[in-house]
């Protein structure tokens, strides 16, 4: 993946959030009720999770926090997330019995973020429609896991062209014998264990008009490395392509999760 690329696109995203934050806090601050001092309660913490969305997948987040001064946190971060590679493209069996999948596809990644950071209030929200706004860092390992790829495969040597259940060969395996993807319980047996290394800086925009809730978006950049490179692409559908794509040893993506949580144990 082009790093600069990302960047600039990022660099896009983030102008549009800041710039749509601080439309909201202007209007707060000129409109809208204000908190009352007899209703403004501290919390030693919070608890939160949701749905991430990323450049190279998708997954599920929950972060546990503890104010150790008013405006900073201590945080500890679960992130699992399906990891894909850039060069996946769907494809379909003429069969319509046949499930989809991805050619050339050899494993699929998972990996789970253990992460420890710190978080810092930047803007308090002082009216019940207003926005916190935060950022954060976190750090920690990463575990990855690769599962074979198993489908179905047309078998021609048989007079009722029967069905069996293989591992991805990419010199056994065309686009013309392929019927469709099998179970995703199939290799389970056969995971892969990659450790790595993972930091992640964000910021975040809470808006909640309840006083113990949480609701809100994190969005920033995240990287992942790993020891070697993680085989999710065959490496010969690769080498094929004019843009000579490699499977990747480090993942930097741009992020955005949605979530929600509760504060709780009062100061």
């Amino acid at each position: 993946m082009n790093i600069s690329a990302v960047l600039i696109t990022f660099e896009a995203v983030m102008n549009k959030w800041l710039a749509m934050i601080l439309l909201v806090l202007v209007g707060s601050a000129a409109s809208g009720q204000a908190i009352p001092e007899s209703e403004i309660i501290l919390f030693k913490k919070q608890r939160y999770g949701g749905l991430n969305l990323n450049t190279f997948g998708y997954g599920a987040t929950a972060t546990f926090g503890k104010y150790t001064e008013a405006r900073k946190l201590r945080l500890l971060t679960a992130d699992l997330s399906i990891v894909k590679h850039e060069k996946e493209v769907k494809s379909w069996s003429p069969d319509p019995s046949g499930r989809s999948y991805f050619y050339g596809k050899e494993n699929s990644f998972i990996t789970l973020r253990t992460l420890y950071g710190k978080k810092y209030v930047i803007a308090e929200k002082l009216r019940r429609s207003g926005v916190q706004v935060a950022c954060n860092w976190q750090a920690g390992p990463v575990f990855g896991f690769t599962k074979p790829v198993y489908l179905e495969i047309i078998n021609n040597d048989s007079q009722t062209g029967s069905l069996d259940i293989e591992k991805f060969d990419v010199d056994k395996h065309y686009i013309d014998n392929i019927h469709g993807r099998a179970s995703g319980l199939r290799g389970l047996n056969e995971l892969k264990f990659y450790p790595g290394a993972t930091a992640k800086f964000a910021f975040i925009f809470e808006y909640s008009n309840e006083r113990e809730k949480l609701k809100g978006i994190e969005t920033g950049l995240a990287l992942d490395v790993f020891g070697k490179r993680i085989p999710i692409m065959a490496e010969k559908i690769l080498s094929d392509d004019i843009n000579n794509p490699k499977n990747h040893q480090a993942f930097f993506s741009m992020y955005i999760n949605f979530f929600f949580g509760t504060k709780y144990d009062q100061r």
